[in-house]
């Protein structure tokens, strides 16, 4: 009765282990720093925190706060001054200093720069 418990005891704790190990193998990019379009003025800083705030060319700020979903995938929470909340569900790709943030089916597409 001990052997069969303690056997039922080590496949759980194997399982969970192993439940850990694969979530935290799914592959998160550091995306932590500023980014700016080449040749623009518009730039998008993510924090470690998982906060980020971006300014379009005509000086526009928005902030708001991240997180990654599925493998490539960014969701987005943009606040906006009147309290409320847009999200963004986006693919994201890096190349070396080089972002891609794609979203709405793809048809929008940023390419970015890290400059810090």
């Amino acid at each position: 009765m001990l052997k069969s418990a303690y056997k039922d005891v080590t496949q759980y704790l194997t399982a969970l282990l192993l439940l850990v190990f694969l979530v935290s193998c799914v592959y998160n990019p550091n995306i932590t720093g500023k980014w700016q379009e080449p040749g623009k003025t518009s730039s998008i800083e993510f924090g470690q925190n998982g906060t980020f705030v971006a300014i379009d060319d005509m000086g526009m700020t928005v902030n708001g706060n991240y997180s990654f979903l599925d493998e490539g995938k960014i969701r987005l929470e943009i606040i906006h001054p009147n309290s409320y909340i847009e999200i963004i569900i986006g693919s994201i790709e890096i190349q070396g200093d080089k972002l891609k943030l794609s979203y709405n089916e793809g048809k929008e597409v940023l390419l970015y720069q890290k400059i810090e």
